[in-house]
Protein backbone atom coordinates (compact mmCIF):
# COMPACT_ATOMS: atom_id res chain seq x y z
CA UNK A 1 0.00 0.00 0.00
CA UNK A 2 1.27 3.49 -0.84
CA UNK A 3 1.55 6.31 1.65
CA UNK A 4 -1.90 7.91 1.51
CA UNK A 5 -0.65 11.35 0.47
CA UNK A 6 1.33 9.89 -2.46
CA UNK A 7 -1.59 7.71 -3.49
CA UNK A 8 -3.81 10.81 -3.45
CA UNK A 9 -1.36 12.66 -5.70
CA UNK A 10 -1.07 9.72 -8.13
CA UNK A 11 -4.83 9.54 -8.48
CA UNK A 12 -5.21 13.30 -8.93
CA UNK A 13 -2.40 13.40 -11.52
CA UNK A 14 -4.03 10.67 -13.57
CA UNK A 15 -7.42 12.35 -13.29
CA UNK A 16 -6.18 15.87 -14.14
CA UNK A 17 -2.61 15.59 -15.46
CA UNK A 18 -2.56 19.16 -16.77
CA UNK A 19 -3.68 20.79 -13.54
CA UNK A 20 -1.16 23.21 -12.05
CA UNK A 21 0.56 21.75 -9.00
CA UNK A 22 3.77 23.66 -8.12
CA UNK A 23 4.53 27.27 -9.07
CA UNK A 24 8.22 28.21 -8.76
CA UNK A 25 7.96 31.92 -8.03
CA UNK A 26 11.56 32.98 -8.66
CA UNK A 27 11.88 30.94 -11.86
CA UNK A 28 8.55 32.23 -13.14
CA UNK A 29 7.28 28.78 -14.16
CA UNK A 30 4.74 26.23 -13.05
CA UNK A 31 4.62 22.45 -13.26
CA UNK A 32 1.57 20.26 -13.67
CA UNK A 33 0.60 17.18 -11.72
CA UNK A 34 1.35 15.04 -14.74
CA UNK A 35 4.85 16.49 -15.17
CA UNK A 36 5.71 15.88 -11.53
CA UNK A 37 4.30 12.35 -11.52
CA UNK A 38 6.16 11.51 -14.73
CA UNK A 39 9.46 12.72 -13.27
CA UNK A 40 8.81 10.73 -10.09
CA UNK A 41 8.09 7.54 -12.03
CA UNK A 42 11.26 7.87 -14.10
CA UNK A 43 13.26 8.51 -10.95
CA UNK A 44 11.72 5.48 -9.20
CA UNK A 45 12.81 3.30 -12.13
CA UNK A 46 16.36 4.66 -11.77
CA UNK A 47 16.34 3.93 -8.03
CA UNK A 48 15.21 0.36 -8.68
CA UNK A 49 18.18 -0.12 -11.00
CA UNK A 50 20.76 1.50 -8.71
CA UNK A 51 19.91 0.71 -5.07
CA UNK A 52 18.06 -1.79 -2.90
CA UNK A 53 14.39 -1.45 -2.09
CA UNK A 54 15.13 -0.47 1.52
CA UNK A 55 17.92 2.02 0.81
CA UNK A 56 18.28 5.47 2.34
CA UNK A 57 18.22 8.20 -0.32
CA UNK A 58 19.45 11.74 0.29
CA UNK A 59 17.19 14.34 -1.35
CA UNK A 60 19.40 17.38 -1.87
CA UNK A 61 18.41 20.86 -3.00
CA UNK A 62 15.74 23.53 -2.68
CA UNK A 63 11.99 23.05 -2.70
CA UNK A 64 9.85 23.24 -5.79
CA UNK A 65 8.59 20.78 -8.39
CA UNK A 66 11.84 18.80 -8.42
CA UNK A 67 11.59 18.38 -4.67
CA UNK A 68 8.04 17.06 -4.97
CA UNK A 69 9.04 14.59 -7.68
CA UNK A 70 12.05 13.36 -5.70
CA UNK A 71 10.04 12.93 -2.53
CA UNK A 72 7.28 11.02 -4.32
CA UNK A 73 9.82 8.72 -5.98
CA UNK A 74 11.68 7.86 -2.78
CA UNK A 75 8.68 7.43 -0.47
CA UNK A 76 6.43 5.90 -3.12
CA UNK A 77 9.03 3.24 -3.90
CA UNK A 78 9.26 2.26 -0.23
CA UNK A 79 12.65 3.74 0.60
CA UNK A 80 13.93 5.96 3.40
CA UNK A 81 14.06 9.69 2.62
CA UNK A 82 16.68 12.04 4.08
CA UNK A 83 16.04 15.64 2.88
CA UNK A 84 18.98 18.05 3.06
CA UNK A 85 18.98 21.69 1.97
CA UNK A 86 21.62 23.40 -0.18
CA UNK A 87 22.79 25.53 2.77
CA UNK A 88 24.19 22.51 4.63
CA UNK A 89 27.98 22.32 4.64
CA UNK A 90 29.91 19.65 2.73
CA UNK A 91 31.20 18.25 6.03
CA UNK A 92 27.67 17.93 7.41
CA UNK A 93 26.38 16.25 4.25
CA UNK A 94 29.28 13.80 4.25
CA UNK A 95 28.64 12.97 7.91
CA UNK A 96 24.98 12.21 7.18
CA UNK A 97 25.92 10.01 4.23
CA UNK A 98 28.27 8.03 6.44
CA UNK A 99 26.10 7.71 9.56
CA UNK A 100 22.96 6.71 7.63
CA UNK A 101 24.67 4.70 4.88
CA UNK A 102 23.07 6.78 2.17
CA UNK A 103 22.93 4.69 -1.00
CA UNK A 104 22.06 7.41 -3.54
CA UNK A 105 21.62 11.16 -3.94
CA UNK A 106 18.71 12.78 -5.75
CA UNK A 107 19.27 16.41 -6.76
CA UNK A 108 16.10 18.52 -6.92
CA UNK A 109 17.62 21.35 -8.99
CA UNK A 110 20.47 21.14 -11.55
CA UNK A 111 21.68 24.62 -10.57
CA UNK A 112 22.39 23.76 -6.91
CA UNK A 113 23.90 20.28 -7.01
CA UNK A 114 26.31 19.00 -4.38
CA UNK A 115 29.67 19.99 -5.83
CA UNK A 116 31.77 17.22 -4.28
CA UNK A 117 29.70 14.16 -3.30
CA UNK A 118 31.45 11.01 -2.07
CA UNK A 119 33.09 9.11 -4.90
CA UNK A 120 31.04 6.23 -6.25
CA UNK A 121 27.73 7.36 -4.76
CA UNK A 122 24.97 7.05 -7.42
CA UNK A 123 23.41 10.42 -8.20
CA UNK A 124 20.51 11.58 -10.35
CA UNK A 125 19.04 15.00 -11.08
CA UNK A 126 15.25 15.22 -11.22
CA UNK A 127 14.25 15.65 -14.87
CA UNK A 128 11.02 17.58 -15.40
CA UNK A 129 11.61 18.47 -19.06
CA UNK A 130 11.87 15.06 -20.74
CA UNK A 131 8.99 13.65 -22.73
CA UNK A 132 6.31 12.49 -20.28
CA UNK A 133 6.67 9.07 -18.72
CA UNK A 134 6.15 6.30 -21.28
CA UNK A 135 3.62 4.35 -19.27
CA UNK A 136 5.86 1.54 -18.05
CA UNK A 137 5.38 -0.25 -14.75
CA UNK A 138 4.15 2.03 -11.96
CA UNK A 139 6.46 1.37 -9.00
CA UNK A 140 5.05 3.98 -6.62
CA UNK A 141 2.78 1.57 -4.75
CA UNK A 142 5.27 0.51 -2.05
CA UNK A 143 4.97 3.50 0.25
CA UNK A 144 3.68 1.52 3.22
CA UNK A 145 7.23 0.48 4.06
CA UNK A 146 8.78 3.93 3.53
CA UNK A 147 10.16 6.22 6.22
CA UNK A 148 11.50 9.74 6.70
CA UNK A 149 14.55 11.15 8.49
CA UNK A 150 14.36 14.77 9.68
CA UNK A 151 16.95 16.83 11.50
CA UNK A 152 15.67 17.84 14.94
CA UNK A 153 16.71 21.13 16.55
CA UNK A 154 16.98 19.64 20.01
CA UNK A 155 14.28 21.56 21.88
CA UNK A 156 13.44 18.34 23.74
CA UNK A 157 16.99 18.28 25.06
CA UNK A 158 17.96 15.61 22.53
CA UNK A 159 19.05 17.09 19.18
CA UNK A 160 19.44 14.48 16.49
CA UNK A 161 17.81 12.84 13.50
CA UNK A 162 14.14 11.94 13.88
CA UNK A 163 12.74 8.77 12.29
CA UNK A 164 9.12 8.82 11.11
CA UNK A 165 7.43 5.80 9.58
CA UNK A 166 4.72 5.81 6.90
CA UNK A 167 1.64 5.89 9.20
CA UNK A 168 3.05 8.89 11.09
CA UNK A 169 3.72 10.73 7.81
CA UNK A 170 0.11 10.22 6.74
CA UNK A 171 -1.24 11.23 10.14
CA UNK A 172 0.75 14.48 10.15
CA UNK A 173 -0.61 15.34 6.70
CA UNK A 174 -4.24 14.41 7.42
CA UNK A 175 -4.28 16.39 10.67
CA UNK A 176 -3.10 19.53 8.89
CA UNK A 177 -5.63 19.10 6.09
CA UNK A 178 -8.34 18.85 8.74
CA UNK A 179 -7.39 21.79 10.97
CA UNK A 180 -6.43 24.11 8.09
CA UNK A 181 -9.45 23.00 6.03
CA UNK A 182 -7.25 22.60 2.96
CA UNK A 183 -8.85 21.71 -0.36
CA UNK A 184 -8.10 21.49 -4.07
CA UNK A 185 -8.92 25.15 -4.61
CA UNK A 186 -6.30 26.33 -2.14
CA UNK A 187 -2.87 27.66 -3.06
CA UNK A 188 -0.21 27.55 -0.34
CA UNK A 189 2.71 30.00 -0.38
CA UNK A 190 5.67 27.89 0.82
CA UNK A 191 8.72 29.91 1.93
CA UNK A 192 10.06 27.73 4.79
CA UNK A 193 13.10 25.50 4.01
CA UNK A 194 11.85 22.07 2.99
CA UNK A 195 14.43 20.06 4.92
CA UNK A 196 12.78 21.15 8.17
CA UNK A 197 9.61 19.62 9.58
CA UNK A 198 7.60 22.85 9.29
CA UNK A 199 8.58 23.30 5.65
CA UNK A 200 7.99 19.75 4.46
CA UNK A 201 4.73 19.27 6.40
CA UNK A 202 3.11 22.53 5.29
CA UNK A 203 4.76 23.02 1.90
CA UNK A 204 4.53 19.42 0.65
CA UNK A 205 2.68 16.83 2.75
CA UNK A 206 -0.57 18.67 3.55
CA UNK A 207 -1.03 20.31 0.11
CA UNK A 208 -0.19 17.04 -1.64
CA UNK A 209 -2.82 15.12 0.33
CA UNK A 210 -5.44 17.86 -0.14
CA UNK A 211 -4.75 18.31 -3.86
CA UNK A 212 -3.88 21.99 -3.29
CA UNK A 213 -1.30 23.82 -5.39
CA UNK A 214 1.86 25.33 -3.93
CA UNK A 215 3.73 28.51 -4.84
CA UNK A 216 7.34 27.91 -3.78
CA UNK A 217 9.62 30.81 -2.90
CA UNK A 218 12.92 30.30 -1.05
CA UNK A 219 12.38 32.81 1.75
CA UNK A 220 10.01 35.78 1.90
CA UNK A 221 10.81 39.28 0.65
CA UNK A 222 8.84 42.44 0.00
CA UNK A 223 8.94 42.04 -3.78
CA UNK A 224 8.49 38.52 -5.15
CA UNK A 225 7.18 37.17 -1.86
CA UNK A 226 4.62 39.92 -1.47
CA UNK A 227 3.55 39.57 -5.10
CA UNK A 228 3.00 35.84 -4.57
CA UNK A 229 0.69 36.66 -1.67
CA UNK A 230 -1.29 38.92 -3.96
CA UNK A 231 -1.58 36.34 -6.75
CA UNK A 232 -4.15 33.73 -5.72
CA UNK A 233 -2.44 32.55 -2.52
CA UNK A 234 -5.08 31.40 -0.04
CA UNK A 235 -2.96 29.97 2.80
CA UNK A 236 0.34 31.34 4.12
CA UNK A 237 2.40 29.32 6.64
CA UNK A 238 4.96 31.75 8.02
CA UNK A 239 7.18 32.77 10.91
CA UNK A 240 6.72 36.00 12.89
CA UNK A 241 9.35 37.98 10.98
CA UNK A 242 7.71 37.22 7.61
CA UNK A 243 4.28 38.27 8.86
CA UNK A 244 5.84 41.47 10.17
CA UNK A 245 7.31 42.16 6.73
CA UNK A 246 4.11 41.20 4.90
CA UNK A 247 2.07 43.55 7.09
CA UNK A 248 3.86 46.48 5.42
CA UNK A 249 2.49 45.60 1.98
CA UNK A 250 -0.95 44.28 2.87
CA UNK A 251 -3.95 44.58 0.64
CA UNK A 252 -7.54 43.76 1.53
CA UNK A 253 -9.77 41.79 -0.78
CA UNK A 254 -7.21 39.24 -2.02
CA UNK A 255 -7.72 35.47 -2.18
CA UNK A 256 -5.78 35.03 1.08
CA UNK A 257 -8.01 33.42 3.72
CA UNK A 258 -5.55 32.30 6.41
CA UNK A 259 -2.04 33.03 7.67
CA UNK A 260 -0.35 31.36 10.59
CA UNK A 261 3.00 30.99 12.34
CA UNK A 262 4.96 28.31 14.15
CA UNK A 263 8.33 28.02 15.83
CA UNK A 264 7.97 30.87 18.31
CA UNK A 265 5.16 32.91 19.84
CA UNK A 266 3.75 35.66 17.63
CA UNK A 267 3.86 39.14 19.24
CA UNK A 268 0.38 40.61 19.55
CA UNK A 269 1.42 43.78 17.73
CA UNK A 270 2.52 41.82 14.67
CA UNK A 271 -0.70 39.80 14.69
CA UNK A 272 -2.81 42.95 14.83
CA UNK A 273 -0.80 44.69 12.11
CA UNK A 274 -1.04 41.76 9.71
CA UNK A 275 -4.73 41.26 10.34
CA UNK A 276 -5.41 44.95 9.77
CA UNK A 277 -3.34 45.00 6.57
CA UNK A 278 -4.74 41.83 4.96
CA UNK A 279 -8.11 41.41 6.71
CA UNK A 280 -7.54 37.70 7.41
CA UNK A 281 -7.31 35.68 10.64
CA UNK A 282 -3.89 34.71 11.96
CA UNK A 283 -3.35 31.29 13.50
CA UNK A 284 -0.76 29.90 15.89
CA UNK A 285 0.55 26.37 15.46
CA UNK A 286 2.64 24.56 18.04
CA UNK A 287 4.47 21.49 16.81
CA UNK A 288 7.68 19.49 16.85
CA UNK A 289 9.76 17.44 14.44
CA UNK A 290 9.17 14.45 16.71
CA UNK A 291 5.38 14.74 16.80
CA UNK A 292 4.02 17.01 14.09
CA UNK A 293 1.24 19.43 15.00
CA UNK A 294 0.38 19.55 18.70
CA UNK A 295 -1.98 22.52 19.13
CA UNK A 296 -3.76 24.89 16.79
CA UNK A 297 -5.65 28.11 17.42
CA UNK A 298 -6.71 31.26 15.60
CA UNK A 299 -6.19 34.60 17.33
CA UNK A 300 -5.85 32.84 20.68
CA UNK A 301 -4.03 30.11 22.59
CA UNK A 302 -4.23 26.73 20.89
CA UNK A 303 -6.09 23.52 21.65
CA UNK A 304 -4.73 20.00 21.05
CA UNK A 305 -5.42 18.75 17.53
CA UNK A 306 -7.15 15.38 16.98
CA UNK A 307 -5.04 12.41 18.04
CA UNK A 308 -2.97 14.38 20.57
CA UNK A 309 -2.83 13.89 24.34
CA UNK A 310 -1.10 16.63 26.34
CA UNK A 311 -0.13 17.23 29.95
CA UNK A 312 2.41 18.97 32.19
CA UNK A 313 5.02 17.77 34.66
CA UNK A 314 7.27 19.50 37.16
CA UNK A 315 10.47 20.23 35.15
CA UNK A 316 12.52 20.19 38.37
CA UNK A 317 11.32 16.73 39.45
CA UNK A 318 14.46 14.55 39.36
CA UNK A 319 12.59 11.24 39.39
CA UNK A 320 12.43 8.99 36.32
CA UNK A 321 8.61 9.08 36.37
CA UNK A 322 7.38 12.55 37.38
CA UNK A 323 3.63 12.85 37.90
CA UNK A 324 1.73 14.09 34.86
CA UNK A 325 -1.17 16.51 35.25
CA UNK A 326 -3.81 17.52 32.68
CA UNK A 327 -4.07 21.08 33.97
CA UNK A 328 -1.69 23.66 35.38
CA UNK A 329 1.82 24.91 34.64
CA UNK A 330 5.01 22.97 33.97
CA UNK A 331 6.95 21.25 31.22
CA UNK A 332 4.71 20.17 28.34
CA UNK A 333 4.53 16.42 27.60
CA UNK A 334 2.78 15.07 24.49
CA UNK A 335 1.59 11.81 22.97
CA UNK A 336 0.32 11.71 19.39
CA UNK A 337 -0.94 9.34 16.72
CA UNK A 338 1.84 10.88 14.61
CA UNK A 339 4.56 10.13 17.18
CA UNK A 340 8.02 9.51 15.75
CA UNK A 341 9.67 6.09 16.01
CA UNK A 342 12.70 7.57 17.75
CA UNK A 343 15.99 9.39 17.29
CA UNK A 344 18.27 7.63 14.82
CA UNK A 345 21.70 9.22 14.76
CA UNK A 346 23.19 6.15 13.05
CA UNK A 347 21.52 3.49 10.97
CA UNK A 348 23.20 0.61 12.80
CA UNK A 349 21.51 1.21 16.17
CA UNK A 350 17.95 0.97 17.47
CA UNK A 351 15.97 4.24 17.51
CA UNK A 352 16.10 6.10 20.83
CA UNK A 353 12.49 6.86 21.87
CA UNK A 354 13.51 9.97 23.81
CA UNK A 355 12.50 10.99 27.32
CA UNK A 356 8.93 9.85 27.94
CA UNK A 357 6.45 9.97 30.81
CA UNK A 358 3.47 7.59 30.59
CA UNK A 359 4.05 7.33 26.85
CA UNK A 360 4.22 11.13 26.50
CA UNK A 361 7.35 12.79 25.11
CA UNK A 362 8.98 15.49 27.20
CA UNK A 363 9.11 18.54 24.93
CA UNK A 364 11.47 20.81 26.86
CA UNK A 365 8.86 23.58 26.52
CA UNK A 366 7.23 25.31 29.47
CA UNK A 367 3.53 26.08 29.34
CA UNK A 368 0.13 26.24 30.98
CA UNK A 369 -2.99 24.16 30.35
CA UNK A 370 -6.28 25.67 31.48
CA UNK A 371 -9.46 23.90 32.57
CA UNK A 372 -10.80 23.84 29.00
CA UNK A 373 -7.63 22.19 27.68
CA UNK A 374 -6.23 25.25 25.94
CA UNK A 375 -2.44 25.45 25.92
CA UNK A 376 -0.21 28.50 26.28
CA UNK A 377 3.53 28.14 25.74
CA UNK A 378 5.47 30.35 28.15
CA UNK A 379 9.11 29.54 27.47
CA UNK A 380 11.85 26.97 27.01
CA UNK A 381 13.10 24.59 29.63
CA UNK A 382 16.26 24.29 27.58
CA UNK A 383 18.63 26.66 25.84
CA UNK A 384 17.47 26.66 22.21
CA UNK A 385 16.19 29.80 20.53
CA UNK A 386 14.67 30.74 17.18
CA UNK A 387 16.30 32.64 14.32
CA UNK A 388 13.92 33.26 11.43
CA UNK A 389 11.75 30.32 12.48
CA UNK A 390 14.72 27.91 12.61
CA UNK A 391 16.10 26.57 15.88
CA UNK A 392 19.60 27.32 17.15
CA UNK A 393 21.13 25.07 19.78
CA UNK A 394 23.83 27.30 21.32
CA UNK A 395 25.82 24.33 22.59
CA UNK A 396 26.17 22.99 19.04
CA UNK A 397 27.44 26.37 17.80
CA UNK A 398 29.79 26.68 20.76
CA UNK A 399 31.34 23.27 20.07
CA UNK A 400 31.91 24.23 16.45
CA UNK A 401 33.41 27.67 17.05
CA UNK A 402 35.42 26.44 20.03
CA UNK A 403 37.71 24.60 17.61
CA UNK A 404 38.92 27.84 16.03
CA UNK A 405 42.65 28.38 16.71
CA UNK A 406 43.07 31.18 19.23
CA UNK A 407 39.69 30.66 20.94
CA UNK A 408 39.88 29.55 24.57
CA UNK A 409 36.15 29.63 25.29
CA UNK A 410 33.02 30.69 23.47
CA UNK A 411 29.39 31.13 24.49
CA UNK A 412 26.41 31.82 22.26
CA UNK A 413 23.32 33.88 23.13
CA UNK A 414 20.41 35.36 21.16
CA UNK A 415 20.24 39.06 20.35
CA UNK A 416 16.70 40.40 19.93
CA UNK A 417 16.81 43.23 17.41
CA UNK A 418 13.02 43.62 17.34
CA UNK A 419 10.07 41.62 18.64
CA UNK A 420 10.41 39.28 15.66
CA UNK A 421 14.06 39.49 14.57
CA UNK A 422 16.63 37.50 16.53
CA UNK A 423 20.29 37.02 15.64
CA UNK A 424 23.15 34.94 17.04
CA UNK A 425 25.86 36.55 19.16
CA UNK A 426 29.12 34.76 20.04
CA UNK A 427 30.95 35.87 23.18
CA UNK A 428 34.59 34.82 22.78
CA UNK A 429 37.42 34.49 25.30
CA UNK A 430 40.74 34.59 23.34
CA UNK A 431 43.66 32.36 24.28
CA UNK A 432 46.04 35.32 24.46
CA UNK A 433 46.41 38.95 23.46
CA UNK A 434 46.46 38.25 19.75
CA UNK A 435 44.89 40.62 17.24
CA UNK A 436 41.11 40.64 17.81
CA UNK A 437 40.33 41.59 14.21
CA UNK A 438 42.20 38.58 12.88
CA UNK A 439 40.56 36.27 15.41
CA UNK A 440 37.10 37.59 14.56
CA UNK A 441 37.80 36.89 10.88
CA UNK A 442 38.92 33.35 11.75
CA UNK A 443 35.77 32.69 13.79
CA UNK A 444 33.54 33.95 10.97
CA UNK A 445 35.42 31.82 8.43
CA UNK A 446 34.94 28.75 10.61
CA UNK A 447 31.23 29.53 10.96
CA UNK A 448 30.80 29.89 7.19
CA UNK A 449 32.60 26.59 6.64
CA UNK A 450 30.79 24.48 9.21
CA UNK A 451 27.46 26.09 10.15
CA UNK A 452 24.21 26.76 8.25
CA UNK A 453 23.41 30.43 7.78
CA UNK A 454 20.89 30.80 10.61
CA UNK A 455 23.40 29.44 13.17
CA UNK A 456 26.27 31.75 12.23
CA UNK A 457 26.97 34.59 14.67
CA UNK A 458 25.99 37.98 13.31
CA UNK A 459 27.75 39.64 16.25
CA UNK A 460 31.07 38.65 17.87
CA UNK A 461 32.18 40.19 21.16
CA UNK A 462 35.40 39.58 23.09
CA UNK A 463 35.66 39.31 26.88
CA UNK A 464 38.45 38.30 29.25
CA UNK A 465 36.34 35.61 30.92
CA UNK A 466 32.83 34.19 30.91
CA UNK A 467 30.61 34.77 33.96
CA UNK A 468 30.37 31.64 36.11
CA UNK A 469 28.86 30.60 39.44
CA UNK A 470 30.88 29.45 42.42
CA UNK A 471 30.51 25.88 41.21
CA UNK A 472 31.79 26.75 37.74
CA UNK A 473 28.41 26.73 35.97
CA UNK A 474 28.18 29.29 33.18
CA UNK A 475 25.77 32.12 34.00
CA UNK A 476 24.17 32.55 30.59
CA UNK A 477 21.80 35.18 31.87
CA UNK A 478 24.75 37.52 32.47
CA UNK A 479 26.47 36.92 29.15
CA UNK A 480 24.73 39.75 27.34
CA UNK A 481 25.64 42.21 30.09
CA UNK A 482 29.25 41.02 30.04
CA UNK A 483 29.45 41.51 26.29
CA UNK A 484 27.94 45.03 26.27
CA UNK A 485 24.70 44.04 24.54
CA UNK A 486 23.63 47.53 23.52
CA UNK A 487 26.76 48.11 21.46
CA UNK A 488 26.48 44.62 19.99
CA UNK A 489 22.92 45.19 18.86
CA UNK A 490 23.86 48.50 17.26
CA UNK A 491 26.69 46.84 15.30
CA UNK A 492 24.40 44.09 14.04
CA UNK A 493 21.85 46.36 12.41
Amino acid sequence: MAVALIEAFRLSARREPGRQSVIEVEAGRSRSRGEILGAALRLAEWLDREVSGHATVLLHGPGGAGYWAGLIAVLGSGRRLLPVGPDVTDADRASLVDSHRVAAVVETDPTSCWSSPPEGLPRSVVDLDTTPWNGGRDTLDRGGRSSLLLRSSGTTGRPGVVLREAPAIDRVASTLVQVLELGEEDRVLATIPMQHAYGIEHGVFAPMLAGASVAFKAGFDLMAGANALLEDTTVFPAVPVTLEAAARVGRRGTALRLAYTAGTRLPSGVREAFRAAWDVPVGDLYGMSEIGTITWGVDDDGSPVPGVSIGVIDPEDPSATPRMRREGAGEIVVRSDAMFKGYLDRCDVEPDPGRRVDGHLRTGDLGEIDASGRVRITGRAKLQFDVGGLKVNPEDVERTLGGTPGVREVAVVPVDLTETVTRVMAVVVPEDDRDRTGLETAVRDEARRLLPAHQRPRVIRFVSELPRSATGKMLRGRLQEAADLNEAVERSR
